[in-house]
């Protein structure tokens, strides 16, 4: 019997949990502000917040809304604004207001903003936000933490401890050098929108970004057509449908990549996806190469440390390297 490989069950799951990419609407401008924690609070800077995988096997991380909670969002630095379920929203009695649009990265639908006067995460207090909402039947979640939440913070998702830490962005001065077993990757971008211009798809000169709230990788058409430029032979594998949580499908062509390198990082025999969501064209990169890295690519590393305010990553290759000598 041939042995089951990647692309195999990849082919037979429905991918879900890809966030709402952007929520479109002049409300949304609201002031939103970090507020460190109180002196002599016994509360580290870098707290450390427990996290649990939901059925995606995304780390999601206590919430506390207007001081109740905690409720369990999925991290999703790929979407530009965070959203939460209908029943959370019911049962915090958040009044609807206005309606907007929420774009996910399949197709875009109507909803309504509810206020919020505080979201605290960790020693992260976000103030005076507009979250859109969105039935938890499609989010399989209590919300969805994005940009405007955790933008200028430092995120790291620890998969060996499966945990989360939240805390402020380090100082330059005092956290430039890197350890032996971490890759150091530089990147660019406001509001959130970190990408890295150093990535290359087996030779083709690519832009790329993190995504926390997508399980697989997945690049766009204008990646696929730059790889068979290069080379005619490539082959898709097969096919696989793509949702997200503001529903609609796209179908996926599954290709398997020889090397993707991420500045100092580098990835073999990779299998991704090929679909030309929406979330390229809200982070700008719809008519270039473009990757979204996911899940599956993430949690090989031990950590992953994304610095909005010093725009850096950082890779803790100690599993890779274990690995290795393995």
């Amino acid at each position: 019997m041939r042995a089951e490989t990647e692309a195999d069950r990849l082919s037979r799951r429905r991918f879900v949990g890809y966030g709402a990419a952007v929520a479109l609407a002049p409300q949304l401008a609201s002031a939103q502000t970090v507020v460190p924690p109180p002196a002599g609070a016994q509360q580290d800077d870098e707290a450390r917040i427990a996290a649990a995988n939901d059925s995606a096997k995304r780390l999601t991380v206590p919430v506390m809304i207007g001081g109740r909670g905690p409720f369990h969002f999925v991290v999703d630095t790929g979407a530009d604004r965070s959203v939460i379920a209908d029943d959370v929203a019911a049962s915090l009695g958040l009044i609807r207001g206005n309606i907007v649009t929420v774009q996910g990265v399949v197709r875009s639908v109507s909803s309504n903003l509810v206020a919020v006067a505080d979201i605290a995460v960790g020693p992260i207090i976000r103030r005076n936000m507009s979250l859109p909402i969105l039935p938890r039947a499609m989010m399989g979640a209590d919300g969805y933490l994005g940009l405007d939440a955790v933008d200028g913070t430092r995120v790291t998702l620890d998969f060996e401890n499966h945990s989360l830490d939240v805390g402020t962005s380090h100082r330059a001065s005092s956290y430039r050098l890197t350890r032996p077993q971490e890759a150091y990757v530089p990147v660019r971008g406001d509001m959130g929108h970190l990408r890295s211009l150093s990535c290359r798809v087996d030779n083709v000169s690519t832009t790329c970004f993190l995504d926390t709230g997508a399980e697989i990788s997945v690049g766009n058409t204008r990646l696929f057509r730059g790889l068979v430029a290069e080379n005619p032979d490539y082959k898709v594998l097969g096919t696989l449908p793509i949702t997200g949580i503001t529903g609609g499908v796209i179908m996926g062509k599954i290709v398997r990549i020889d090397r993707i390198s991420l500045h100092s990082v580098n990835f073999a025999d990779a299998v991704v996806a090929i679909a030309d969501m929406e979330i390229f064209d809200v982070w700008g990169l719809g008519h270039d190469p473009a990757l979204l890295i996911g899940m599956n690519f993430l949690r090989q590393f031990q950590r992953v440390s994304i610095d909005y305010g010093q725009k850096e990553i950082r890779f803790d290759m100690a599993s890779m390297m274990l690995a290795r000598s393995g």
